[in-house]
C-alpha cells in the first residue's frame, strides 16, 4: 500500500458528508462574522487552543498560570462543575457572577439578538455564546495570553473560528467515537485538524501511529510540529521536585504522573511564546496550579475526579493505586452520553472493594444497564444502584470502613448533583436544555425539593 495520504481522507470525507461538513463550516463563519462584528479592530487577547482527549482542562491551567508570568492571563475550560463562572478563569480565579451577568447583557446578548432579528437560522449555540463570552471578559480584563479548550474534537469545534498564536494537542484517545468516527485515525484526523497555516503546532501524544497523522496534517498546512516526550516529562518533574524541596505538594496538579505530561507540553508550549520567562518561575506557577475537579479531595477519605473517559479514567486508576495502594476503595460511579461502561471503568472497578453505580443528570445512562455490565468483569466485588446521586454518597459513607476511601468519578454532572452546594445552580445544571425540549418532557424529568429563596429586601 502506498503512504497513507490522510489530508485527502479528509477531503473525500468531507464530500461523502457534504450536508454534515458543510454546516459545520458554515457555523465557524458564522461566528467569525460574529466575532468580526464585536471586534472590527481584532481581538486583543493572543490565544492558544487546546484540543485532545484528556487533559484539556488541565493543559489550560497550566498555560495560564505559565503566561502569568509576563501578563495577564486566563482561560476558557468546559464543562464546568458547579458553577457556569468557572468556564472563565482568569489569573487562575473564575470571574465573578456580576461580569458574567454585565457581559451577557450589555454586550453578548444584544449581537445574539440583532443577529437572529437579520436571519433566524442564525441563532448562536450555547458553546458559541461562551466562547463570545469569554473573549469579552478577557478584553474587559485586559488579558494578554488566554488558553482556550475545545468543546469536541478540533476541526468542526466552533473554537476553530479563533485566530490563535499556537495550537496544543494533548492526546487522542478513544472518546466520542460515536461523532468523531469509530476508527482511531478518524479521531486522531479530526483533532489535529486545529492546525492553522504557520502556526506552530505542539503535542505529547506518544502514540507512533497518532503521530504520523498529525505529522501529514501539520505539513499539509505548513504548520511547525513540537513533539513532547519522555524525557521532557521526567526532566520536568525533576527540577520541580527540586522546587519543592524533595516532594511536590499532594494537592497540586503537578503531583500526578499523568498530569506531569500536561505541565511538560505547556511548558514547551510558554518557552516558545514568553521566551523572557524564566524556567523556574514558569514552574514554580505549576507546582502552585490547581483545578477544581481533578483529583479533588473533598473531606478526608473522599475524592472526586470529572475523569469520564477510558483514557483518563486508566490515568486515574494508576494515580489511585499509587496513592492509596494499601487502603480500600468505595466507588460511586455515573456515566453519560454514548460511553461504553466496561471500557471506562473497567481499570477502576478491579480495584473496587464495593461499587455504587448512580445516576448522572445530563444524558446520563441506565445505572441497572450499567450494573449488569459491569458484573461481566467485575467477579465478586459487590455492585449496588442507587438512582439519586446524592443518596449515593450517603450509603457509601455508611459502608466506609476507618481505612477506606471514597472516590466519585465518572460523570462531571454526576458529580456536581452529589457536592454542588447551591439548589438552584443544581436544578439548573440537572434541567439544562429543558426549554429546547417539549414541555411533557421537561415537566417529568426531576424533581428537587429547593428552599424558599430569601428576600431581596430584608
Amino acid at each position: 500500500m502506498e503512504q497513507p495520504d490522510f489530508p485527502y481522507y479528509n477531503t473525500v470525507d468531507q464530500i461523502y458528508h457534504a450536508e454534515w461538513s458543510t454546516a459545520k463550516l458554515a457555523r465557524l463563519e458564522l461566528l467569525r462574522e460574529s466575532i468580526r462584528a464585536l471586534w472590527p479592530n481584532g481581538h486583543p487577547t493572543r490565544l492558544i487552543h487546546v484540543a485532545g482527549t484528556g487533559g484539556k482542562g488541565s493543559t489550560c491551567r497550566f498555560l495560564e498560570l505559565g503566561c502569568g508570568v509576563v501578563g495577564r492571563a486566563g482561560a476558557f475550560m468546559s464543562p464546568h462543575l458547579f458553577d457556569y463562572r468557572e468556564r472563565f478563569s482568569i489569573d487562575g480565579e473564575f470571574v465573578s457572577r456580576q461580569d458574567v451577568t454585565r457581559i451577557w447583557q450589555q454586550r453578548i446578548q444584544p449581537h445574539c439578538v440583532r443577529l437572529a432579528l437579520r436571519n433566524p437560522h442564525h441563532v448562536h449555540t450555547f458553546h458559541e455564546v461562551s466562547i463570545l463570552m469569554a473573549l469579552a471578559l478577557f478584553e474587559e480584563h485586559q488579558v494578554e495570553w488566554a488558553a482556550i479548550e475545545t468543546g469536541v474534537g478540533g476541526r468542526y469545534d466552533q473554537t476553530r473560528a479563533l485566530d490563535v498564536e499556537a495550537t496544543v494537542l494533548t492526546n487522542v484517545g478513544s472518546d466520542h467515537a460515536h461523532i468523531l468516527g469509530r476508527e482511531q485515525w478518524q479521531r486522531v484526523l479530526d483533532k489535529a485538524g486545529i492546525a492553522r497555516p504557520g502556526v506552530p503546532f505542539f503535542t505529547s501524544d506518544a502514540d507512533p501511529a497518532n503521530l504520523e497523522i498529525i505529522q501529514a496534517v501539520c505539513e499539509d498546512v505548513g504548520a511547525p510540529l513540537t513533539v513532547i516526550g519522555r524525557q521532557e516529562v521526567y526532566a520536568l518533574a525533576e527540577r520541580a521536585t527540586e522546587l519543592c524541596g524533595g516532594s511536590i505538594p499532594e494537592e497540586s496538579l503537578l503531583s500526578a504522573d499523568y498530569q506531569q505530561w500536561n505541565a511538560a507540553l505547556s511548558f514547551a508550549v510558554v518557552r516558545h511564546l514568553c521566551p523572557q520567562a524564566h524556567p523556574d518561575q514558569i514552574l514554580r506557577r505549576f507546582i502552585d496550579a490547581r483545578l477544581l475537579g481533578r483529583f479533588w479531595k473533598v473531606e478526608e477519605g473522599i475524592y472526586a475526579d470529572i475523569a469520564h473517559n477510558a483514557e483518563k479514567i486508566r490515568a486515574l486508576a494508576g494515580e489511585i493505586q499509587r496513592k492509596f495502594e494499601h487502603q480500600q476503595k468505595i466507588l460511586v460511579m455515573g456515566i453519560s452520553g454514548h460511553r461504553i461502561p466496561t471500557e471506562v471503568f473497567g481499570a477502576l472497578a478491579r480495584v473496587a472493594r464495593a461499587i455504587i453505580i448512580t445516576g448522572a443528570s445530563y444524558k446520563g445512562q441506565d445505572p441497572n444497564k450499567v450494573r449488569s455490565e459491569l458484573e461481566a468483569i467485575t467477579g465478586d466485588t459487590p455492585i449496588l444502584v442507587i438512582s439519586e446521586p446524592r443518596q449515593a454518597l450517603e450509603i457509601a459513607r455508611s459502608m466506609r470502613g476507618e481505612n477506606d476511601i471514597i472516590l466519585l468519578t465518572g460523570s462531571t454532572y454526576m458529580i456536581e448533583q452529589v457536592l454542588n452546594p447551591d439548589p438552584y445552580m443544581r436544578y439548573l445544571s440537572a434541567t439544562f436544555g429543558w426549554r429546547m425540549r417539549t414541555n411533557t418532557e421537561a415537566t417529568g424529568t426531576i424533581q428537587l425539593n429547593l428552599p424558599k429563596p430569601p428576600s431581596p429586601y430584608r
